[in-house]
């Protein structure tokens, strides 16, 4: 799996996303994947969920994207 945006500055002709993340990026060995979580103030929250487990890896501004696509992280849990 991998979390995909489209991004304000970086909009794409081919319909391909501005920004990927993806599971097999992440080190070796690793049982993590990329998920994603829309914080209160819009901002947009790139997470790696390691066995329930998350930790911050990217965020964006609430005006720098437009849409995203990928599982979800709410409630101290991924939601597939």
């Amino acid at each position: 799996m991998s979390v995909k945006v489209d991004l304000h500055d970086l909009q794409r002709m081919d319909g391909e996303p501005s920004a990927a993340f993806n599971d097999t990026d992440l080190p070796s060995g690793s049982t993590g994947k990329y998920c994603y979580h829309v914080g209160s103030g819009g901002q947009l929250i790139i997470l790696i969920d390691e066995r329930g487990e998350s930790r911050v890896d990217r965020v964006f501004s609430p005006t720098a994207w437009v849409s995203v696509r990928g599982d979800v992280w709410r409630k101290g849990k991924l939601l597939d």
